[in-house]
């Protein structure tokens, strides 16, 4: 989502001491992050722009998060969303899930008193993140050429919603519109009427991708020695995501078979309800066939003219289809899933998002995880090398200030004539 300003009437760090690995492993582990040393100032709202930040605390980076004195981040707050009512306990974890592994800064960076910490702090910061819109980053100085004039060397990334550029890049632009505008309900929808997946997944995708952004940015910058501005937008990331699709229908001039489990283009290429669930299934070519048959007890069928060969399946699906569901409703999904892996096709369960969290595999990889606070959810976007990602907790609001200030040169006075002009707190 992208904002013109922290405030929500008008919408719309310093590298931490390494200890001696041998004597504290907490401490060896945060020294193995990919990111670690690297500081990240971040001025955002919503989803979208925490996200990018988020991803890069959870790959080691220092993210401090500036919140405004006397104006929590509002997702702090935030009451429900696709259809769950929140509870503390609920808006603890929503806040969490969005800043976790983030140091808090409660801060007035257009306050006389505030601006040379914000200046302070953006000299010594390797990169800055944001979604708020042109006219707020102006109106709080806080716009790519004022930033990069403090430091040369910033990789600054903003987030957009319809674009970064042309006529639309000032637009309000949030998770559902951003969906309608980059074709991605249409794409996914099963039917002519568009549809929207719970979840805000197009702004953690567009959140994502400003952290990649920020990574190549800080390569870059490694290269030239010259900072620069990266971002990306819900419309790129979408098309990114669907680009088969736009690209089959910009290029071939024809579209994608909406997805309808039972009249499948490849019947062998589609879902089926089992006994107490349903299991996907995904046979290409004439071998998988072959094996697959004789994995679910059905190799008869390969003397069957109708079924013989993967081409004959497919061209007789109208015949195969409604037999070969038949056959799947006769078992379960743990039974047929045990049944045919190994035999050459792909295959899964169509898991509920429900079981995720107790399922083994996904445990076992650590893609999920329980947190100290008791929270479960993912880590990191991706492994390198035996780092799973941070495993921090969420800070609470201005947690912070005073050890950031410290960080920047401040002193205990200098820090207490701050909270008394109303700078921090």
């Amino acid at each position: 989502m992208t904002v013109e300003s922290f405030d929500e009437r008008d919408t719309e760090p310093n590298a931490q001491p390494v200890m001696d690995p041998v004597m504290d492993p907490v401490m060896d582990a945060a020294a193995e992050a990919p990111l670690a040393g690297t500081r990240v100032v971040e001025m955002t709202m919503y989803v979208q722009g925490p996200v990018g930040g988020l991803t890069l605390a959870s790959l080691g980076a220092d993210v401090v998060k500036i919140e405004q004195v006397g104006q929590a981040d509002y997702m702090r707050s935030f009451a429900s969303v696709f259809g769950v009512s929140f509870d503390d306990r609920g808006r603890e974890w929503l806040y969490g899930s969005l800043n976790r592994n983030k140091r808090s800064l409660a801060l007035d960076i257009a306050s006389a008193a505030g601006r040379p910490v914000f200046e302070r702090l953006i000299g010594e910061a390797d990169a800055f993140i944001t979604n708020l819109r042109t006219a707020g980053l102006a109106r709080y100085g806080a716009d790519p050429d004022t930033l990069l004039k403090l430091n040369p060397q910033l990789v600054y990334c903003r987030g957009g919603g319809f674009g970064l550029r042309g006529e639309l890049a000032e637009d309000l632009c949030q998770d559902t519109v951003g969906m309608a505008h980059a074709g991605f309900m249409d794409a996914i929808s099963p039917t002519e009427v568009p549809t929207y997946p719970p979840g805000s997944l197009s702004d953690i995708l567009t959140g994502t991708n400003m952290a990649s952004a920020v990574m190549a940015g800080l390569l870059k910058c490694a290269r030239t020695g010259r900072g620069c501005v990266v971002g990306t937008s819900q419309t790129q990331a979408l098309l990114w995501l669907a680009s088969q699709a736009v690209g089959v229908a910009a290029n071939v001039g024809q579209r994608m078979d909406r997805f309808d489990p039972g009249r499948a283009w490849n019947p062998l290429f589609t879902v089926y309800e089992t006994v107490d669930g349903w299991i996907a299934i995904a046979a290409l070519q004439g071998p998988h066939w072959e094996g697959l048959a004789r994995a679910v007890g059905i190799e008869s069928w390969l003397e069957d003219p109708r079924f013989a060969t993967f081409e004959d399946v497919v061209r007789n699906r109208a015949e195969f289809a409604p037999l070969f569901a038949a056959h799947m409703r006769t078992g379960t999904t743990k039974a047929w899933w045990r049944a045919i892996r190994g035999c050459g096709a792909w295959v899964s369960p169509v898991n509920r998002v429900e079981d995720l969290a107790d399922n083994p595999d996904i445990l076992a990889n650590e893609y999920l995880v329980t947190f100290d606070d008791g929270f479960i959810g993912p880590t990191a976007v991706f492994d390198v090398d035996e780092f799973r990602g941070a495993r921090g907790g969420t800070a609470d609001y201005g947690e912070h200030t005073d050890e950031i200030l410290a960080e920047l040169g401040y002193d205990d006075e200098q820090i207490l004539e701050l909270k008394a002009a109303s700078a921090i707190w």
